[in-house]
């Protein structure tokens, strides 16, 4: 007994199996976690290293160059960065995509390790990190109030951080715009030199002087005691009593030499929400957790921290990309129901049967539920990739369904009873089902292995699409057999006259389809010239789309990058900010502002982000794209340079994620930085490029303290002492912590803020000489010079580069790749390379992936086709569908406007796998005719005419289903679109002229069988 059989036979024993499948679906649903992508595991590992004072040159050289040698042997490595800023060295390490990055970060920091004594004294201890794609900043909170910035950062800090990092799936808290507790003490030059000291005595008297350590145990006859020297001080005035020293009797007190302030540290950060200054909480999660569940709980959280607020305190939440999230996966689940609905009305149009519509239709919610129980014990997530496999499949799932039980409708036509039909047309149709599915499976199983980071992000799309389509198998030749051998009874009564009006349409059809069937059959020439010209012309289309990597999305979000010139200070930064902020609160359709400056580790106050959103899609007549050119143009009179961008959904950093991207490297800075400046004069030339900008920046404004080596070592002072003591009065040093109000604050030593902005101060500075042990002036043995430092250094595999960013307005991708590569090879001198980056590089390598696995998907179809039809030949007449599809697929793009993207691209691959199976029901049942005594030419007549109806409802099934997404009428619609479109475009014309050009086709190609028939391992 067979399995078509058995579940006939036992239709409890059926109906068990799809409920099984139904319950565990429906159990797994609320634990699928939800996410607007995959969770993507990409090996790239981040080395941070603090170097507190040091400019960019000497980051460079002290510490990014020992870093970079020592992670360059790392195994498995492929590119490696790093950027050199004032205080700060980045290096990043990105691995080959078969690494794992826990041992990559692992094997870094072990290489790290090993070389941390050839670091410069006072660098700090390299924070090294795997970079999480999927921890992702998911809301921003905002918080203001009437009261000093140190009270705001130490609420934020104890209290709204302190709290929501307790929450599950919580990662890192970051504050932007606080200023923590600190201890200053700020030195007076005068003073200290009237009593004979430095200021490197005075950081060693706050060292020796707050010390608190154990002194061991005393055991007496009775009683253990614990020992303890109690040393430190606890406020500002008891550091202000340590003696330094003491002369001719009398104690010389720090407060002597300094005055010591109980205040904040120095502000390096700004942030204000729609020009109110506050303080920012960005809250971000941890890799795999649920983005909407964890954005739930963390609004929770925050409504109770609100409502116990004081009076005029604010704690709001400008920002929650779950509530993008939710409307997005919200919307594709609509789509997928009304695709559902529109592919059931599609089927009882042609059937006009509710009993046979009915039972084809059991097989969409069966096969839907039961993919969800997949998606859970595979750990995928909903996500806008998971879901758009479950909405382009609805069609698709139902296909099965409907080829077996139009057939067993067609038995039951034919006299036969329910059963019999039921048992004769499923075995029937049976293999050429299993051809179709194993057809469509073959196809997504190579997009889940796609190699690249795009590859990580389909894999999720590929497996459910194939696991969708195979429980739609499943379902076609257990239950919808089972049910319609119960279910379906024989039509004794007259049609309506609605059914008998389109049954009238339906046999016209027919009659039309076969009239056209014979003539193309006696004309096949004419056949084969008008489709190899269609095609032809088809490709003429092709080279007219424009290549994107995706199609832009409408979040109504965007980001401004602001930046001034090196050397621009904090205060001036946010007036030029508010007041940009300010003009675009002023547009109609804004809703708010949120401008951030510095923070990080970097703590560039030259640079700003403002976060701006406007009105809902559905809410305003114009796009986002048209809103950020408005804006572009408003505040391009502003002083700074500027670019806005929309929100990424996707991003590894802060930084601009500029549409193009493109990296000039070479060993002469000034040569790199001019190659820059002529590629950006010949890309502004071409007036399609905006926001169009280079990484390198003019140098920054630098006081370089000249030492005269050998008057210093005369005078018994080392170059080390004068650096420290620069460093200290200027910079600041922290000296030590002292512990108050249950916490520890840190104590730095600096010279008063009223002297430190005077230059000549410098030369003025007394150092201690380690022959005399007198106070000696710098003034001795230094000169001080005006200079320009390099704001910041970038490097790529250990070379220098250069970013060139721009943003496109009038051209594509694709077409930008090429344009600017000429120009860099045009301009470019001895010495220079360039290539691709960021955006622009993911699209050169995805175009290769893509075709690798069209390319395999094209093999593993014709094998699989092959196998069915025991046959080399027959498989190339299927075959022959597929660049037919391709007519309908370019052209609708080209009507509808669309670009070509990864997203059409996928959608190509999956037209491979879904036009086939008209093919296949054709050369299936020609084959089965052929057998019953009809010759080749009948043959083919029929059996076009007879599965005319099938294919037709096949068809238009699929294309019902995946109509809304075509229609973009959901948020982020514009990304999916694009693919439904030309799967549909493809489907239509594939559809018609497979009904036409196949049957010509199979009869040349059966012509060359029978001539290779003496060969039987051709045949």
């Amino acid at each position: 007994m067979n399995l078509i059989d058995l579940t006939i036979r036992r239709p409890v024993f059926t109906s068990v199996l799809m409920l099984m499948l139904v319950v565990f679906g429906g159990w797994a649903y609320n634990k699928v976690g939800v996410d607007l992508y995959p969770d993507v595991d990409v090996p790239v590992v981040t080395v941070t290293a603090v170097y507190p004072g040091a400019d960019p040159l000497t980051i460079e050289s002290r510490v990014v160059e020992p870093l970079e040698e020592a992670i360059n042997g790392v195994s498995g490595l492929e590119e490696l960065r790093s950027t050199s800023s004032e205080n700060v060295a980045v290096v990043v390490a990105q691995f080959a995509l078969e690494v794992n990055g826990d041992q990559a970060a692992q094997d870094v920091r072990d290489k790290v390790a090993s070389i941390l004594a050839q670091l410069p004294e006072g660098v700090e201890a390299p924070v090294i990190q795997k970079l999480d794609l999927g921890a992702q900043p998911i809301i921003s909170l905002v918080l203001s109030a009437p009261v000093e910035t140190r009270e705001l950062t130490n609420f934020a800090e104890d209290e709204v951080k302190a709290r929501l990092q307790k929450i599950q799936g919580v990662g890192n808290i970051d504050i932007v715009g606080g200023s923590e507790r600190e201890f200053h003490v700020d030195i007076n030059p005068i003073a200290l030199e009237s009593f004979g000291l430095s200021v490197t005595d005075v950081a060693s008297t706050l060292q020796a002087q707050n010390v608190e350590l154990p002194g061991g145990r005393i055991i007496t006859a009775t009683t253990e005691f614990g020992l303890k020297t109690v040393g430190e001080v606890h406020s500002a005035q008891a550091i202000g009593q340590l003696i330094i020293a003491s002369q001719d009797g009398r104690a010389v007190r720090i407060s002597d030499v300094a005055k010591v302030l109980d205040t904040s540290e120095e502000k390096r950060s700004h942030a204000s929400l729609n020009g109110t200054s506050a303080v920012t909480i960005t809250v971000t999660k941890q890799s795999g957790a649920n983005t909407v569940e964890v954005a739930r709980n963390a609004r929770s959280e925050v409504e109770e921290i609100t409502r116990a607020l004081p009076e005029g305190w604010t704690l709001d939440m400008p920002v929650d990309n779950s509530v993008f999230i939710e409307r997005t996966i919200g919307d594709v689940q609509f789509d997928l129901v009304f695709g559902a609905i529109l592919a059931i009305l599609i089927i009882l149009f042609f059937l006009r049967d509710w009993r046979a519509t009915l039972v084809s239709a059991l097989a969409l919610p069966t096969s839907v539920i039961a993919t969800v129980f997949f998606i859970y014990v595979m750990g995928f997530t909903f996500n806008t990739l998971t879901m758009l496999a479950l909405t382009l499949s609805i069609g698709i799932l139902i296909d099965d369904a409907i080829v077996v039980i139009e057939n067993i409708h067609r038995h039951m036509e034919m006299g036969k009873s329910a059963w019999e039909a039921a048992q004769e047309g499923t075995k029937e149709i049976a293999l050429a089902v299993l051809a179709i599915t194993l057809s469509i499976v073959a196809v997504f199983v190579p997009v889940a292995m796609m190699k690249g980071i795009i590859g990580r992000f389909f894999f999720q799309f590929g497996l459910t699409v194939a696991f969708a389509v195979a429980m739609s198998l499943f379902v076609a030749l257990t239950l919808t057999p089972m049910l319609s051998a119960r279910v379906l009874k024989e039509a004794h009564h007259k049609p309506g006259r609605i059914g008998a009006f389109l049954e009238r349409i339906l046999e016209a059809l027919d009659r039309g389809y076969e009239a056209l069937a014979r003539k193309s059959l006696s004309h096949p020439f004419v056949v084969l010239a008008l489709a190899l010209g269609a095609f032809v012309f088809s490709l003429g289309l092709f080279t007219k789309l424009p290549v994107e990597f995706t199609p832009a999305e409408d979040r109504g979000e965007f980001i401004v990058f602001a930046e001034y010139p090196p050397g621009t200070r904090l205060e001036d930064t946010i007036q030029i900010m508010e007041d940009v902020a300010s003009t675009i609160r002023e547009s109609p359709g804004v809703e708010l502002t949120l401008a951030t400056i510095g923070g990080g580790v970097q703590g560039q106050v030259n640079k700003g982000t403002i976060h701006v959103e406007i009105l809902d899609s559905k809410s305003r007549e114009f796009s986002q794209e048209e809103a950020i050119r408005y804006f572009r143009e408003r505040i391009s009179g502003f002083p700074g340079t500027y670019a806005i961008e929309p929100l990424a959904n996707v991003s590894s950093g802060s930084g601009r994620q500029a549409t193009l991207q493109y990296v000039l490297q070479g060993n002469d800075m000034e040569s790199l930085d001019a190659t820059a400046d002529r590629v950006i004069d010949r890309m502004l030339e071409a007036g399609v490029y905006v926001d169009v900008d280079k990484s390198s920046r003019p140098g920054k404004p630098e006081l370089s303290v000249a030492i005269d080596r050998v008057r210093a070592a005369d005078l018994g002072v080392p170059v080390a002492d004068i650096a420290l003591a620069i460093r200290m009065l200027y910079a600041g040093d922290k000296a030590t912590e002292i512990a108050t109000d249950g916490e520890r604050f840190e104590v730095k030593v600096r010279m008063d803020e009223s002297l430190r902005h005077d230059p000549g101060q410098i030369l003025g500075l007394k150092v201690r000489s380690r022959k005399t042990g007198q106070l000696v002036p710098l003034s001795n043995f230094v000169e001080v010079k005006d200079t320009l430092g390099p704001a910041q250094i970038e490097r790529m595999n250990r070379q220098r580069q250069i970013t060139i960013f721009a943003n496109l307005d009038g051209i594509a991708l694709g077409a930008a790749m090429q344009e600017v590569g000429t120009i860099v090879e045009e301009v470019s001198p001895d010495g220079v390379s360039g290539a691709l980056s960021g955006t622009s590089k993911n699209l050169e390598e995805t175009l290769g992936y893509m075709i690798e696995a069209l390319i395999l998907a094209i093999v593993l179809i014709y094998l699989i086709l092959a196998a069915q039809f025991e046959s080399w030949i027959h498989p190339l007449t299927i075959m022959v569908s597929l660049p037919l599809s391709l007519i309908g697929a370019f052209g609708a793009l080209v009507i509808f406007g669309m670009p070509m993207s990864i997203f059409t691209m996928i959608g190509f691959i999956m037209l491979m796998g879904l036009v086939t199976k008209n093919a296949v029901l054709m050369v299936d049942y020609t084959n089965v005719l052929r057998a019953e005594g009809l010759d080749r030419f009948e043959a083919l007549v029929k059996a076009g005419t007879v599965r005319l109806r099938p294919i037709l409802m096949t068809t238009a099934a699929m294309i019902g289903g995946m109509m809304p997404v075509a229609l973009a009428m959901s948020s982020g619609g514009e990304v999916r679109a694009p693919m439904a479109v030309a799967v549909i475009g493809g489907l239509v014309t594939s559809t018609f002229l497979t009904l036409i050009v196949i049957p010509v086709v199979y009869t040349f190609l059966d012509r060359l069988s029978e001539i290779l028939r003496k060969s039987p391992s051709l045949t």
